[in-house]
């Protein structure tokens, strides 16, 4: 059977403004730096997708390969895991992490939408899975400008924006005194059997996360997500040893390559994976797959719309990270209700955008 042939490229950058101002060990962030990445087929599909780099200056240089690797697939029938499959076997010279990763996800992320639509399925359908509810946790904002007052009343918000019962918590003030009076304000606001997850975003050495995290191990935080500098493995292995809650990473594993060699290592008790980092849904799926093996929980980083759909196919789905990151650019946000993403029972990934918003915040690449 024959299927349409993949026609045409458009991409768009933006640098949409935050609702909320990270501020965390990695720096503050007022816009979220963006590109759209939009793939019409021969039958007038068109597959959209949307992935984050952070920094606006770097968006050319990503969008330049994007373009290159789309010369590969252009007049060719449509196979998103074939084309994946392709690249990630000849990347020799490009290598497998980094900016080639980036550009590798957007098209896929496109693709995939486009194969759905096709198929008049939602992603998570179309991948062999079913429409439902996806557990999440809010995560818009207890960032590190935040005292003991703000910290209560920002969880509290955090809590009402879709009744949710998990949250997570920024931690490596320059005081532990200041982080453990977070961690009580938040729990007050959350209740004792709800959970409250905690990210240090790299922010320790070695010997300060030993000592810090021994500080707050009893505290009854569900995780300690990255506290040390993520390509740290040895690191993150003796962490593992020492401490009773459990470590998480992912976020930045450059492809299933990264994934796989950290849960063969036994470095962390759940992984993370971020949508463009992993290499769209290909390199989740693949990622996926590798953490079923591993008997390894498994939650997504950002982009919870089309992580949402994937979650309803990965074997270990954990936790699904909720922003409102995306939301001033989407026509349609996914929904949410009782702590959990809604995803919607249309073809696709349910994403579209607004053209107004691209076209105020645009980035020339």
């Amino acid at each position: 059977m024959s299927m349409p042939k993949i026609q045409s490229l458009s991409l768009k950058a933006a640098n949409i403004p935050l609702n909320r101002v990270v501020v965390g060990k990695v720096g503050t962030f007022e816009n979220w730096a963006v590109i759209i990445t939009e793939i019409t087929c021969s039958d007038g599909t068109v597959g959209k997708g949307y992935i984050g780099p952070y920094l606006a200056n770097y968006m050319p240089a990503i969008a330049s390969t994007i373009k290159e690797l789309f010369k590969n697939i252009v007049d060719r029938e449509i196979s998103p895991y074939q084309f994946y499959n392709e690249v990630m076997n000849s990347t020799s010279l490009m290598g497998r992490s980094g900016i080639a990763i980036y550009a590798l996800a957007a098209l896929d992320i496109s693709l995939w939408d486009a194969s759905s639509k096709m198929a008049n399925e939602p992603l998570c359908v179309h991948l062999g899975g079913s429409v439902g509810p996806v557990k999440a946790y809010n995560s818009c904002g207890l960032w590190l400008d935040n005292n003991t007052n703000d910290s209560f009343e920002e969880a509290q918000k955090l809590i009402n924006k879709g009744n949710f019962d998990i949250l997570k918590i920024r931690l490596g003030r320059s005081n532990i005194d200041q982080d453990l009076n977070a961690i009580e304000a938040v729990k007050k606001a959350l209740g004792k059997d709800n959970l409250l997850l905690c990210d240090f975003n790299q922010g320790y050495s070695l010997p300060d996360a030993t000592h810090f995290l021994n500080i707050l191990d009893n505290k009854g935080l569900y995780w300690f997500e990255e506290p040390i500098d993520y390509y740290n493995y040895d690191g993150y292995k003796e962490l593992r040893n020492r401490m009773k809650t459990p470590i998480i990473l992912g976020e930045n594993f450059h492809g299933p390559d990264d994934a796989f060699r950290a849960m063969d290592q036994k470095i962390c008790d759940f992984i993370m994976p971020d949508l463009m980092r992993i290499c769209g849904v290909s390199g989740w799926m693949q990622t996926a797959s590798i953490a079923a093996a591993y008997r390894i929980k498994m939650s997504s980083h950002l982009f919870p719309e089309v992580s949402a759909q994937l979650m309803r196919v990965t074997p270990t789905a954990h936790l699904c990270e909720w922003t409102d990151w995306a939301e001033p650019m989407l026509k349609d946000p996914y929904k949410l209700k009782d702590g959990n993403l809604i995803i919607p029972d249309i073809p696709g990934t349910g994403i579209d955008f607004k053209e107004d918003i691209l076209e105020k915040y645009k980035i020339n690449i």
